[in-house]
């Protein structure tokens, strides 16, 4: 129900005022995550009642479908897959989404999330093909990975006919977690780029909570301005050995049921770590947690208040 999420998410807003919610949480939800690139592509989404959806039938089985997908030309994001419909009901919110926030916060006007990036190539034939193709059939697989990404931006493009020019750009994509620096070097870092190069002066957000800490020095090539990091990398490590604003990175679970105090002392903990001259966005490392309650939040929002402010606070 596209009205019932627009009023859930303006009324998260309204009760707590000092969070930015950043992006997924003032957009639409409609299979946006995993779904683009494989379903733009003849895959089929499953759909959950109380869970998000996956990728139930991927358009990839053989090294031959990527050669007859190649012959038919890149889809248009408008008429195919979830894109059409994520599409209009991006139209729904854009209309409705209240102006005062939007004025305040800087949402939804130029703001492009398109999903799932190389991940969604690799969703389109499954993790297992994508990782083994790597070794077995790399030509093959760039081949793909240029179509993906060829379609990704113009679905980017489509995106920003709805909300006007990139403002912001919001990547979610794990893939660097799953593979090693010489795989992360040929199959992901040049294809993330792309897009990202697009839209150098919009602020770009690459959300990857999976751990990276073996190939630091090569997930800092990563052209963005914000990194949307995971608990299990050591945040200053984080810090010193990349160029981003670090955002995060409170493990999603544990902040699930952290009591109010140590939600108080994981955030003085992150903020007296790494938040010493800027850079630094204090959020969960990953999307909240189901379940999450109302008061760890706000536990969250004090915290800032009290520790937060600069010159930083060790009281």
């Amino acid at each position: 129900d596209i009205k019932l999420q627009l009023e859930a998410k303006v009324a998260f807003q309204k009760r707590f005022p000092e969070v930015v919610n950043m992006l997924m949480g003032t957009m639409p939800e409609y299979g946006e995550f995993v779904g683009p690139i494989p379903t733009a592509f003849g895959g089929k989404l499953a759909w959950m009642e109380d869970a998000p959806p996956y990728v139930a039938e991927y358009p990839i089985k053989e090294p031959e479908d990527v050669d007859k997908l190649a012959e038919q030309g890149i889809p248009d994001p408008r008429e195919t897959g979830i894109s059409a419909e994520y599409l209009k009901k991006l139209e729904y919110f854009y209309e409705w989404f209240p102006k005062g926030l939007r004025e305040k916060y800087g949402y939804i006007d130029g703001n492009i999330y398109p999903g799932l990036c190389v991940e969604g190539a690799a969703l389109a034939m499954g993790y297992d093909k994508f990782l083994v193709w790597m070794r077995d059939y790399p030509d093959v697989l760039h081949k793909w990975l240029r179509l993906a990404t060829d379609w990704y931006l113009k679905y980017c493009e489509a995106i920003e006919e709805v909300v006007g020019k990139c403002k912001i750009l919001w990547i979610p994509d794990h893939m660097a977690s799953m593979v090693g620096k010489q795989q992360f070097k040929e199959f992901v870092l040049p294809y993330l780029n792309k897009v990202f190069n697009r839209y150098k002066g919009a602020l770009r957000i690459w959300h990857n909570e999976g751990r990276v800490g073996h190939m630091l020095e090569e997930v800092d090539k990563i052209d963005a301005e914000v990194w949307q990091f995971g608990p299990f990398d050591d945040p200053v490590l984080c810090k010193q050995k990349t160029h981003f604003c670090l955002q995060g990175n409170i493990h999603p679970p544990w902040f699930a049921k952290f009591s109010p105090e140590q939600v108080e002392s994981a955030c003085r903990s992150l903020i007296e770590k790494i938040a010493e001259g800027g850079g630094f966005w204090l959020s969960t490392g990953g999307g909240a947690a189901p379940g999450t309650p109302l008061r760890n939040i706000e536990a969250m929002i004090q915290a800032v208040k009290k520790y937060g402010r600069y010159p930083l606070s060790r009281r």
